[in-house]
C-alpha cells in the first residue's frame, strides 16, 4: 500500500511536532484502515492488491519533486501538511465511491460499517491536517 511508503517518508521531512504527531497517528489509522478493508473484498469476492492508484502516486510524485526545493523549514511543513490534506481529499473521495458501490450491491451491514469507518477516520485526518495547516501558517513570520 502506498501510504506505508508516503507517510513514513513525510514523517522524517516534517518538522513541526503537531505534524509529526498527525502524520503518526494517520500512518497507525492507515494500518486499521488496510485490515477493515479485508473483509470489504471478501464479500464483494476479489482480492485485495498490492498495486498503486495512479493518482495516488501522482499526488506523492509531485510533492516530492517540490518538497526538497523549500528551503526554509516553517514553509516546507505548510507544504507537507498541504500536500498531505489533498491527499486525504481524494481518499476521502475513493470511499464516498466505494460507499455508492456498496449501496448499489448491497453489501453486507459490516462491510458497509467499515466502509464508513474509514471515511470517517480520513475526514478526522483531514480535518487534523487543516487546523496544522492553519497554525503553521499563522506562526510564519510576517
Amino acid at each position: 500500500m502506498l501510504a506505508f511508503e508516503v507517510l513514513p517518508n513525510l514523517r522524517k521531512q516534517a518538522k513541526s511536532e503537531g505534524l509529526v504527531h498527525a502524520i503518526d497517528e494517520h500512518l497507525e489509522q492507515t494500518k486499521e484502515h488496510a485490515k477493515r478493508l479485508e473483509p470489504v473484498f471478501r464479500a464483494l469476492g476479489a482480492e485485495s492488491s498490492s498495486n498503486h492508484s495512479p493518482p495516488a502516486e501522482k499526488l506523492a510524485e509531485h510533492h516530492d519533486e517540490l518538497a526538497g526545493s523549500i528551503p526554509n523549514d516553517r514553509l516546507a511543513d505548510c507544504f507537507h501538511a498541504t500536500a498531505a490534506a489533498a491527499t486525504e481529499h481524494f481518499e476521502i473521495a475513493c470511499y464516498d465511491a466505494l460507499l455508492a458501490l456498496a449501496d448499489a450491491v448491497e453489501l453486507e451491514k459490516d462491510a458497509r460499517k467499515a466502509l464508513e469507518q474509514n471515511r470517517a477516520e480520513e475526514e478526522q485526518a483531514l480535518k487534523t491536517l487543516e487546523s496544522q495547516l492553519e497554525r503553521l501558517v499563522g506562526e510564519l513570520p510576517r
